[in-house]
């Protein structure tokens, strides 16, 4: 992401922990970032799509930080530093995540609720993966019903964290809970029937990978802008540029594993050096669905940012 977009995000979430989402105004904002107003709506259509990049940057950044967490050392350890990370995160923002519950914003607008949605549903399946790592195979017939049990308790806990007034110490809360987590785990029986299945949580499941295509088509959609742009270079130019697009694109849209954020930046880097305002108003909308879709598949930060 444009570093300059980053540091707006970070100054109105502040600002908005501050004053509140709904009593911050877009001259607030402006002011804060020394711009002009008319300057805001070349980054941001709106308010309520400055709140969805400050959700998203929340959220990126506290997954980010659960990845980070874990280190090394048994699995069992590092989830206990990951559980450790998350309480941490609440307490580094808690006057934002005040507002957000306070305001209600995921109550916003329609796409922030179904954004908020999807991330609620994105750190279950995170716990679902973290549970068959800790715990292995035997828990696999339960990963559903056990994790669903492991974020309540986590997020009650965190809930209670949130208000609590005096600092809790984030280690020593992971570890009393994955005490507690082990109990759990050791209470399913050899061949109890589970509540929860992958065929009981398809709805959710289906739900997602319609937004994974829908965010698949906006990305072919913005590479198919850029291609279009392209025609106003030179017939040379223009070969070179729709082979550098189709690679990107290929590298993105077509391999089965995470993009290689190397080529991404080196054919990214070429397709800036072309002299062309209309491919390079292009280029900035493709980078921003590149991000988008980034941050959708939870790869790790790469660098798809202007130079």
């Amino acid at each position: 992401m444009d570093e300059r977009r980053v540091q707006f995000i970070e100054i109105a979430m502040k600002l908005f922990a501050e004053k509140g989402y709904h009593a911050t105004s877009i001259q607030d904002l402006v002011e804060a970032w020394g711009i002009s107003k008319g300057a805001f709506y070349h980054h941001f259509s709106s308010k309520e799509e400055l709140l969805l990049a400050v959700l998203q940057h929340y959220s990126e950044n506290m997954m980010a930080d659960l990845t980070a967490a874990a280190g090394g050392g048994s699995e069992k350890e590092q989830f206990i530093r990951q559980l450790a990370a998350h309480f941490s995160h609440v307490r580094q923002y808690k006057e934002f995540l005040h507002i957000v519950m306070s305001e209600q914003l995921p109550k916003v607008n329609p796409e922030i609720e179904r954004y908020m949605f999807r991330q609620h549903g994105r750190l279950f399946l995170w716990y679902c993966t973290r549970l068959e790592e800790v715990y292995g195979e035997a828990i696999r017939p339960y990963v559903y019903d056990a994790a669903m049990m492991v974020n309540g308790i986590v997020r009650q806990y965190l809930f209670y964290f949130f208000f609590h007034q005096e600092t809790v110490n984030a280690e020593e809360a992971a570890r009393f809970l994955m005490r507690r987590f082990d109990a759990i785990i050791d209470s399913f029986a050899a061949g109890e029937r589970p509540l929860l299945t992958k065929e009981s949580l398809a709805p959710w499941m289906e739900l997602e990978e319609r937004e994974r295509q829908r965010q698949r088509e906006r990305l072919a959609s913005a590479f198919s802008a850029v291609r279009e742009a392209a025609k106003e270079l030179g017939a040379k130019q223009v070969d070179d540029v729709l082979e550098a697009v189709a690679a990107l694109e290929e590298e993105l849209l077509e391999r089965h594993e995470p993009p290689r954020v190397y080529l991404v930046e080196a054919l990214l880097l070429y397709l800036r050096h072309q002299q062309a305002p209309s491919l390079a108003s292009a280029l900035a909308a493709l980078s921003q669905e590149m991000e988008t879709y980034r941050q959708w598949n939870g790869w790790e930060r790469g660098t798809w940012k202007k130079h």
